[in-house]
Parts: C-alpha cells; sequence; structure tokens
C-alpha cells in the first residue's frame, strides 16, 4: 500500500519542535533541513524547508556490506518504490568499488554499512505548507498531530547530563603530520594528485542526543542538517554539503552533485578562496571526478557544470562550492546513481579507487557512518543526500566527530591539522554545550 498525502492544518514551527522533542520516542526516526539561508543567497535545490519521518513499517540493513545485499536491496525498492531514511556507510565503498576494499576491522560500534527505514508516516513542510504522508490511511492529519501532542506529555525524557565532556582527538598533530606527509609523497611521485585524510576525535558523554544536535546547528547555519536515529545510534549531522539530489524536471530527470573543496575561516574575506591556487586547484580536480562519475549513468553530452567556484559563507567559515549536473539515461535511477558516484569523491580523492586504497594505508579506524551519506528518497524515485561532515555520531555513551582536508602538492601539514580543529568547533562546542528543552 502507498501513502495518503493530507495538509497538516498547524504552524510548521510548532510540529517542529514537537518532532525534535519525540525524537527518542520513535524507534526509527529522521529529521533533515536545510539551514536558515544566510544573506541572500538560496538554493535553488533545496526542496523542503525541512522533514521528518518515523516508525518503521520495513527496514533494510546491512551491518557489513557484501554485494548480496546490496543487489537485494535495490531488487526491494526496484519492486516496490517508496519513501525511504537513512545513511549510507563510507565501507559500502568495499561492495560499490571492490578494489578499494578495507583493512580494517569491523566497526567499534553498531553503525551498519548501510540502513534505511520505510517510515510509517513523513511530514513534509514547504514555506508554510505542511504535509503529512501516511503509510496506510488510518486516520485523518488532524488525529495524528493530536496524538502526537499527547505523546509529548505523556512520555517522560530521558535523563541527561546537561553539560559534555570535551571531544579528543585520537591523534596528536604530530601523528597528522606524519601520515600526511606519507600521502603527500605519494603526490609527488604522480601516484595521486589529491587525497582526503580525516582524523578522529572521542569522547563518552551522556547528553542529551537533540540537544546536540540543535546546538551544533545554531552555531552551523548548515544548508544539507540531519538526524537519524535508529537501534543502531545517533547520527546528528552540521552537514554544508550536498553528495546527490535527482530531480524530475519536465521530460527529463536530472542528477545534480554539489562537491565542496575549499574552506576558509570566517575571519577571512570570503574572496580569499577564490584566490588561492591551491582551494581552486583541489575544487577542480574534484569537479572532474564527479563529472567522470555521473558520465557512467548520464545520456552522452549531457554532464554540465552549470554554477563553478562559488564561495558560500556560513557562520564559522565560507566554502567553495561547485554544482555538477547531468541528465539520467532512462534506464538509470537513484541506486544506479549511488552506485556510480560513491564515496564522493570530495571525501577519497583522485584518482578515485587509488586514493581509497592510500588512505585505508594511513587512517587507524573504520571511518562507518562518516564520509557517507545521510537523506530520503521519495516514491517517484527523487532524493537528497548530503555528505557526512561536521557531525557526531553516538552509540551508548560514546560520541565520535571526524575531520578531513584534501591534500595536493601545494599542503602544508601543519596548516591542514589547523584547517582540522577549525572543522571540528562547532561538534566540540556543542556537545561541552548542548541546547536545553
Amino acid at each position: 500500500m502507498g501513502y495518503t498525502a493530507q495538509v497538516l492544518d498547524a504552524a510548521p514551527a510548532e510540529v517542529q519542535t514537537g518532532l525534535r522533542r519525540l525524537a527518542h520516542t520513535f524507534s526509527h526516526f529522521a529529521f533533515l533541513e536545510t539551514g536558515r539561508a544566510l544573506g541572500a543567497f538560496c538554493e535553488p535545490l533545496d526542496r523542503y524547508s525541512w522533514l521528518a519521518a518515523g516508525g518503521c513499517k520495513r527496514l533494510h540493513r546491512m551491518h557489513e556490506a557484501d554485494a548480496e545485499g546490496w543487489t537485494a536491496f535495490c531488487a526491494a525498492w526496484r519492486a516496490k518504490p517508496t519513501w525511504l531514511f537513512g545513511v549510507l556507510g563510507y565501507e559500502l565503498k568495499n561492495v560499490l568499488e571492490p578494489t578499494a576494499l578495507s583493512r580494517h576491522a569491523k566497526a567499534e560500534e553498531d553503525t551498519p554499512d548501510l540502513e534505511f527505514f520505510e517510515p510509517e508516516w513523513v511530514v513534509t513542510c514547504q514555506g508554510n505548507e505542511l504535509t503529512l504522508h501516511f503509510a496506510q490511511d488510518t486516520q485523518n492529519a488532524a488525529q495524528w498531530w493530536y496524538g502526537m501532542q499527547q505523546k509529548r506529555t505523556s512520555d517522560v525524557a530521558p535523563s541527561f547530563d546537561k553539560k559534555g565532556p570535551t571531544l579528543r582527538a585520537a591523534w596528536q598533530a604530530s601523528d597528522y603530520e606524519a601520515h600526511a606527509q606519507t600521502l603527500l609523497d605519494h603526490c609527488y611521485r604522480g601516484d595521486l594528485y589529491e587525497v582526503n585524510l580525516c582524523a578522529r576525535w572521542k569522547a563518552k558523554a551522556v547528553v542529551d542526543p537533540m540537544g546536540v544536535y540543535r546546538a551544533l546547528q545554531e552555531r552551523t547555519d548548515a544548508p544539507m542538517a540531519g538526524v537519524y536515529h535508529s537501534p543502531s545510534g545517533w547520527l546528528l549531522s552540521g552537514s554544508p554539503e550536498r553528495y546527490l539530489t535527482i530531480r524530475k524536471e519536465g521530460d527529463k530527470r536530472r542528477v545534480y552533485s554539489q562537491p565542496i573543496k575549499g574552506t576558509a575561516s570566517i575571519e577571512l574575506p570570503a574572496n580569499a578562496l577564490r584566490q588561492s591556487e591551491k582551494e581552486c586547484a583541489e575544487n577542480t580536480m574534484i569537479v572532474d571526478l564527479v563529472r567522470n562519475d555521473l558520465s557512467r549513468v548520464a545520456i552522452k553530452g549531457s554532464v554540465t557544470v552549470p554554477r563553478y567556484l562559488e564561495v558560500r559563507t556560513l557562520p564559522t567559515v565560507h566554502h567553495m562550492v561547485s554544482t555538477v549536473c547531468a541528465d539520467l539515461t532512462p534506464e538509470a535511477d537513484w541506486l544506479s546513481a549511488v552506485q556510480a558516484s560513491f564515496p564522493m569523491g570530495s571525501m577519497t580523492g583522485a584518482p578515485k579507487i587509488r586514493a581509497m586504497q592510500r588512505i585505508d594505508e594511513e587512517e587507524t579506524a573504520r571511518r562507518g557512518w562518516y564520509s557517507g551519506a545521510l537523506g530520503y528518497v521519495q516514491p517517484n524515485g527523487e532524493c537528497d543526500f548530503n555528505v557526512v561532515i561536521r557531525s557526531l555520531i553516538h552509540h551508548g555513551q560514546t560520541w565520535h566527530g571526524w575531520a578531513g582536508s584534501a591534500l595536493t602538492v601545494l599542503a602544508d601539514p601543519k596548516a591542514e591539522w589547523e584547517e582540522l580543529q577549525l572543522k571540528m568547533k562547532a561538534p566540540i562546542a556543542a556537545l561541552e554545550n548542548p541546547w536545553e528543552a
């Protein structure tokens, strides 16, 4: 059975607040938003102001990805296209790009390589218009919202500490610089053109995940932010980067990707990125990689770069973003696009497979959900996924954060380490001082 759509007569802000407070009461829950669009810029690819989903009709889960599981997942959605919300973990690459098979052991926590749930309900917000999508037409929108309000007053929230600890880096600066220098040596020899090296932060705390998320979004105003919650854990994402979206535009189905390469402190002028040879070179190399990935599922000659080296300003950083677009072939869908392009080039490097192989030799832990993708799929095949960066991952009392940066022959390991500190500033502050409900 499909979904029944009904207009929900309620204030978007009230519904948004209510659902965020109820996140812990659902076995599976997702909340995705596009930030407040600082300044005059408004991203035309943003379909919804926010959307949320809860309950679980069906769960698709691979703790460790394998070809059989991926094939079964694709077949299940294609046989019955439906709403899905979930996460693609970085190690899904072991199936999609098996020549870059990870040498690392299983994840320390239960972060499956793929997890999607088919929700019982979805709420979408476009401006001031709320639409409620029911998996089964068993109640009306007013009854559903009344039930949510009753749930808010009857469900007791867990007890949390009001303040959290400081996330601590697993590497010292000297550790990072040594691994970075090894990768740079590969760049000097021409083995790599660009490679993304990531480091992990860790802490233990009993802190409200939704309070941490609200504090993170308050600091970052991230345009591709979101929360994912299931028995596997919590993903709190303050991501600024769109990995992949597919839209129906007239008689065409277009796929877009918006890789970010180039980050600078808000204290510097925005045009500093455009004036940096290193930052522009990084972005250009990743644009070429994305163009190549999307060409695998694109109509010949349709891959374009309609927006190139745009500088976007968020509360703590400037970013340089390019937009790559292509028209999908008639037989391709969102699963084909993921298979052609995952993991995203901005988190690997170029040449892509070689970069993943070299990354695996230097990084000391599986990335798990970090540098994977969080997002949703609609029954009509449209989808939107972020890149899981500037994010926190929570299981039990354990919290993880990651940060990475691109290395090229122009990179200085000391400066790259400082860039990682800049990227971790907001997640660290959000965990230390979560938002109080």
